[in-house]
């Protein structure tokens, strides 16, 4: 017997404590949310809605947060304070369906907000404290896998001026310190992309990794030193600038030829300083009534310096 997909869909008018405006609750629900750099955005379908549930989408700001389970597994919760940016109402015989569009409210309430400051000591830490303080932001700002010391790293110039929205300013330090921003339900993450000259400096050896395990995966892993393609069973543990572990996965077979044997060592020996990989962009997709149930995730390693694809979904 199938385990059951468990599938909780609220709809509220405010992104903190506000009234429920829908539950879909025994109604067939899908979903397609993707943690990538600026800010999350997602896609959800709800089946069968009735026209006044339909019509209470569209009246006023809306909020929705998602929680998945499968079966008596963990429930995890993969969309949190997603502001709903249109709507679609179709009928498809026998069926209604309603496509909601939504993006992390952070976009619109902190990145969207202009601003014009002066900053002095800008450090990046300075910087991004004043950019996303002027634009109002409450959550927690988190750092992750910077080398040590950057962050604080005091430039010559004492002043600097920032104009523009906050999330164009941002970008253009993404530009000068190589790292991305995410959106994570209220907070915002900053994850850096070291190259193996600066590794050693980072925390990336000593965090905790996400180990995946054989039996989780949809299909095999696309694995190289730079980067990872991973489409694995529904795992809202995953989130940008996760370590992931792709170590137990790899399994390789090796003739009796001497020859054969030593190049198996060597690679074996090199691949092993690139059987982790940092979470660089996520899909969760899935629905209680279809077949998907999945986590695609796009991992990049530390390289040479070479700028790589942050999104290469495998459909």
């Amino acid at each position: 017997m199938a385990l059951k997909k468990h599938i909780s869909l609220k709809v509220y008018d405010q992104p903190i404590g506000g009234k429920t405006v829908l539950d879909s609750g025994g109604l067939a629900v899908e979903f397609d949310i993707r943690e990538i750099p600026d800010f999350s955005r997602a896609t959800f379908v709800i089946y069968n809605l009735t026209e006044a549930a339909v019509k209470s989408l569209m009246d006023g700001d809306r909020f929705i947060t998602l929680k998945a389970r499968h079966g008596d597994g963990p429930e995890w919760t993969l969309a949190q304070r997603f502001k709903i940016n249109n709507v679609v109402d179709e009928l498809k015989l026998p069926n209604r369906s309603v496509t909601i569009y939504a993006y992390n409210e952070l976009k619109s309430a902190v990145l969207d907000t202009q601003i014009d400051i002066e900053v002095t000591n800008p450090t990046l830490e300075n910087i991004i404290s004043a950019v996303l303080g002027t634009a109002k932001h409450s959550g927690p700002i988190t750092y992750l896998s910077f080398p040590e010391g950057l962050t604080k790293e005091a430039p010559p110039r004492r002043l600097r001026h920032l104009q523009g929205s906050a999330g164009q300013c941002l970008r253009r330090l993404q530009e000068e310190y190589d790292f991305n921003l995410f959106t994570d339900g209220p907070g915002i993450t900053f994850v850096y992309k070291p190259d193996l000259n600066n590794v050693d400096r980072t925390d990336l050896g000593d965090r905790p990794v996400i180990q995946l395990q054989t039996s989780a995966m949809r299909s095999n892993p696309k694995v190289g030193i730079a980067s990872a393609a991973i489409d694995s069973n529904l795992d809202g543990r995953i989130r940008p600038g996760n370590v992931i572990d792709l170590s137990q996965l790899l399994t390789v077979g090796v003739s009796t030829s001497e020859n054969a044997q030593q190049l198996v060592d060597n690679y074996l020996q090199n691949f092993s300083r690139y059987s982790r990989y940092q979470a660089f962009a996520i899909q969760h997709k899935g629905g209680n009534y279809n077949k998907n149930w999945n986590t695609v995730v796009t991992g990049l390693s530390p390289t040479e310096g070479k700028y790589m694809p942050t999104v290469n979904w495998a459909q």
